[in-house]
């Protein structure tokens, strides 16, 4: 299994051919890149190929009854910090929680939440973000999110929560987003039982109101997840990630069936429900994740779903997830 150390800048177009590689070093991205994103969806996102094609929210998908509630979530610990942009558009706020993870080692797990400028209610939606391996809760912050959906909201989107687990474990460093078969990383049980709740507290969502994403790993893991839950997740967004079984630090432990339960490509019609968005990366070369994004949109169009596909461009990276905020926050609002 490659580790090797990437000491390449953000924003440099060139290929990462190892999934893990991009998210650890990452801290920022540039203010020259959120802001053509800003501007890109301002002006409408460009280069999203549907089949069929996205269609424009009704005025019942973007209008929200706003009912402000406390929230029940008791984290262990709670950090919060204001977002503050400069400009004159409205922006959120970005807050750390700690809670149980149910794992072996007893160690806490952090999710970082963004908060749009709007009060808390059942209708307010929310998108459960996983982020790639070795990446942390904070890569969101890094890449920028914050100012590119306080953006997006302003040009007429409509508002949604964005919570970003870590997904590290020092017992299986990766985890895949599963549940291990020694039951010593319980991370979907984590991200259904516990942050679920926390975050959404009196106002629980339903799934229509709920999405899950992720980029690389955690592509996979937004596949894997939605597929596996469709119960709570209405959309699935899945960038630069991959459908088979991928598990070098044997989360399954080496199972048929463990590797069986968490193959999306062996479960597609299990998201017959659900609106899916694909984005692929144009100069993606690891052999894990190449080719991956057509080929599920293939798999789910002979199943009779109707994915959207489309390829992003640049690398492997963050800055090419920060670009990609346009098409998913246009996706997305078409779903709500």
């Amino acid at each position: 299994m490659r580790r090797e150390t990437d000491n390449s800048p953000l924003l440099a177009p060139t290929a990462r051919p190892v999934r893990w590689r991009i998210s650890a070093a990452v801290t920022s991205v540039s203010l020259v890149g959120t802001v053509v994103a800003a501007i890109a969806f301002a002006g409408g996102a460009s280069g999203l190929s549907a089949t069929p094609p996205v269609t424009a929210p009704t005025a019942a998908d973007a209008v929200h009854t706003i009912v402000a509630a406390a929230s029940t979530a008791t984290p262990s610990t709670t950090s919060t910090t204001s977002v503050t942009n400069p400009g004159e558009i409205p922006h959120g706020t970005v807050e750390t929680i700690d809670l149980p993870s149910g794992d072996a080692d007893g160690k806490p797990r952090a999710a970082w939440i963004y908060r749009p400028p709007v009060p808390d209610s059942a209708t307010l939606p929310v998108v459960y973000f996983l982020h790639g391996y070795p990446g942390t809760q904070n890569d969101l912050q890094g890449a920028g999110f914050p100012a590119l959906l306080d953006a997006a909201f302003a040009a007429g989107a409509a508002p949604f929560v964005v919570v970003a687990p870590n997904g590290q474990s020092d017992i299986h460093p990766d985890t895949e987003w599963a549940d291990s078969t020694d039951g010593k990383v319980r991370i979907e049980s984590f991200i259904t039982d516990t942050l679920i709740p926390a975050v959404e507290g009196t106002n629980r969502r339903d799934r229509a109101h709920r999405a899950i994403a992720g980029h690389s790993m955690g592509g996979y893991g937004a596949m894997n997840l939605g597929l596996r839950h469709p119960d709570l997740f209405g959309q699935i967004v899945s960038v630069a990630g991959y459908y088979h079984i991928d598990d070098p630090d044997r989360m399954g432990g080496g199972t048929a069936v463990w590797a069986a339960d968490n193959s999306p490509d062996q479960h597609v019609g299990a998201g017959d429900a659900s609106r899916i968005l694909l984005i692929a990366d144009a100069e993606e070369h690891d052999p894990l994740i190449k080719g991956e994004g057509q080929r599920y949109a293939t798999l789910a169009q002979a199943a009779g779903q109707h994915p959207t596909f489309t390829v992003a461009p640049g690398g492997h990276t963050w800055a090419m997830v920060a670009g990609q905020i346009p098409t998913i926050v246009t996706f997305l609002d078409a779903g709500w």
